[in-house]
């Protein structure tokens, strides 16, 4: 008996209780799960960042196609229905004034005034665009259901080295369309 005691105490000191630390253990463990932590959060990050360009250049086309249809109700009688370059230069100016994250330099903005013909075709009047090489605003009065076609286009990458093989360079194209309606083409209510 005596003999089976002394192995019960030897094997007792051996097994660490319940209450012993195993810091060796918790050290290797957490050595081993921070770079699969680090790189989930630095994707949970880099993709909150993506999804606030892709909204911000979203909220960029709606305000240069609200912005491009509320300018041509401006000016004095001669130039109403007429889009001037300062009217073209303050929906840039107001579209730019919505990014924050995004650069101006990977922006391009394009204003385009369409005229409906008979049938299917139609004929741009005019462009106001970020590019100066392409504008050409309208010579002629905008009319009764002209329309303003607005096209915003960017470039998205990852701003993290460990992401950008993942995300290379993700273009965000934003379109759309509304007609234009002249003041002197809205029925006014009688007095």
């Amino acid at each position: 008996m005596k003999n089976q005691t002394n192995c019960r105490t030897l094997f007792r000191q051996r097994i660490p209780h319940a209450g012993w630390t195993r810091s060796g253990q918790s050290l290797v463990e957490f050595a081993l799960i921070l770079p699969v932590l680090l790189l989930f959060m630095l994707g949970v990050m880099e993709f909150g960042r993506i999804l606030f360009v892709y909204t911000e250049v979203s909220g960029a086309a709606r305000e240069a196609l609200r912005a491009a249809t509320a300018t041509i109700h401006r000016g004095n009688d001669a130039d109403r229905g007429k889009v001037t370059t300062a009217e073209c230069t303050e929906i840039l100016t107001r579209v730019y004034g919505t990014l924050v994250l995004t650069p101006r330099t990977q922006v391009t903005i394009t204003v385009e005034y369409v005229r409906p013909s008979p049938g299917s075709s139609t004929t741009i009047v005019g462009v106001c665009s970020s590019d100066s090489a392409q504008s050409q605003l309208p010579t002629q009065v905008l009319v009764l259901n002209d329309q303003v076609y607005v096209e915003v286009q960017s470039q998205v990458s990852a701003a993290t080295p460990l992401i950008r093989p993942f995300v290379s360079n993700l273009p965000l194209r934003f379109a759309g369309m509304r007609s234009v309606v002249p003041i002197s083409g809205i029925a006014m209510p009688k007095p």
